[in-house]
């Protein structure tokens, strides 16, 4: 099982989840696709410019493997002042 959190302008849509995944969903670019087929999730959405991606509270840049028990933040950026 994974914990998927977001945040940000992301986080005011989608819910955090706790998910099983199907044996098919290995990396990073598995879980956007399989979000958007089955959470309807927009892979647009998610991998947006300026959004951030973490595993485990480190900020991720391209394809990363995903493992049973990791933690993935999709981080859209905060405004503020």
């Amino acid at each position: 099982m994974i914990t998927i959190l977001f945040f940000g302008n992301l986080g005011d849509i989608f819910p955090t989840m706790e998910i099983s995944l199907p044996p098919s969903v290995i990396t990073i670019e598995d879980l956007t696709l399989w979000l958007s087929e089955n959470m309807f999730i927009s892979e647009k959405t998610l991998l947006k410019k300026g959004n951030r991606i973490s595993i485990n509270k480190n900020i991720i840049t391209g394809n990363v493997s995903l493992k049973d028990g990791d933690e993935i933040a999709f981080m859209s950026p905060l405004s503020g002042g």
